[in-house]
């Protein structure tokens, strides 16, 4: 595209109109993600998440969609930030800041953070510099530092950088370990320590193991301190992602579903927040025997629910 014969006067006019269209192109954009998410469309797909489909199929690179999937879902939240948006009294880049507050708030109150409140965050940072915004979203926080989100940055073709807030409780319990493990690894790294603690999660909360194996599978590292022996070995949880149809089916049976599954949603591949499925619905007289039995993550169990049981029904439940 040439334009170097074109008059300063309608550069600048064609140029204003170009970002007015492309603000409008945005809002747009986010009213179609929240709709494939309401469907759970990206699941019928074979996509993980909204996260997945924008990524994969539309091509957007990571940090855009994250802004983009927090801007489409405060904006439905709160539809007047539609209009801020279109007028560019705030940016994408705002609206992250904003959610970040909110979820942090949400987590150290237990309590979702008042619409009202939401409103007059937004208000305060719209049509100020992302530094500004900053600086306002952290005078507002209950604990600043908790606004910092966590950051997982790629160095090599093998490694990543990883980035958190941690307590100074989990510090003392890093160090404890450590003091441990002295012994026989005595420069262990933190990388080194928490995948040895994934891979003791993994087997203590793996679900297609009885509670029995998972409990001989779990190594234990038995450490000499003041000639008696130290045992570490992870805690026991209960599984709250199971759902309510997975509660009626049978432990030996539930786990035949995850080993034949290989502890992967059968629908997309994902490995996140696994539930048992009824192929045939257990409301329409399905019964709970291995072969009406699947595993699905959550988003494909409900985008399962969604073609069964009809989107009326369950946008009840799923888009409140």
């Amino acid at each position: 595209m040439d334009l170097s014969s074109m008059n300063n006067e309608t550069l600048v006019f064609k140029t204003e109109k170009l970002v007015r269209e492309e603000r409008e192109l945005l809002t747009n954009v986010l009213h179609h993600l929240h709709e494939i998410e309401r469907r759970r469309l990206f699941s019928a797909l074979g996509y993980k998440s909204t996260f997945d489909f924008a990524v994969r199929r539309l091509g957007y690179a990571e940090d855009q969609v994250y802004r983009r999937i927090a801007a489409m879902r405060l904006m439905f939240e709160i539809p007047e930030l539609e209009e801020k948006i279109t007028a560019g009294e705030i940016s994408l880049s705002h609206i992250g800041l904003a959610q970040t507050l909110f979820r942090q708030e949400k987590k150290l109150s237990h309590s979702e953070v008042p619409r009202e409140a939401k409103l007059q965050v937004l208000e305060s940072i719209s049509n100020k510099s992302v530094r500004e915004a900053e600086r306002i979203v952290l005078s507002i926080s209950s604990n600043p530092e908790l606004v910092k989100p966590d950051r997982i940055r790629p160095i090599s073709e093998t490694q990543v950088e990883m980035k958190f807030i941690a307590t100074n409780d989990l510090i003392e319990k890093i160090e404890l370990l450590k003091g441990r493990l002295a012994h026989k690894s005595p420069d262990i790294s933190l990388g080194e320590l928490f995948e040895k603690l994934c891979d003791l999660g993994l087997t203590e909360w793996n679900p297609g193991q009885s509670a029995t194996s998972r409990k001989q599978c779990v190594k234990k590292i038995f450490i000499s301190t003041n000639e008696k022996n130290v045992e570490i070995a992870a805690s026991r949880v209960t599984n709250r992602a199971i759902s309510r149809s997975t509660a009626r089916v049978a432990a030996k049976t539930r786990r035949e579903v995850f080993n034949r599954a290989e502890n992967r949603c059968e629908n997309c591949d994902s490995t996140y927040a696994l539930e048992v499925d009824h192929i045939q619905p257990h409301a329409h007289g399905g019964s709970s025997e291995l072969k009406n039995l699947r595993v699905l993550c959550r988003s494909c169990n409900q985008r399962a629910a969604i073609e069964k049981l009809g989107s009326p029904k369950m946008d009840r439940y799923l888009n409140k």
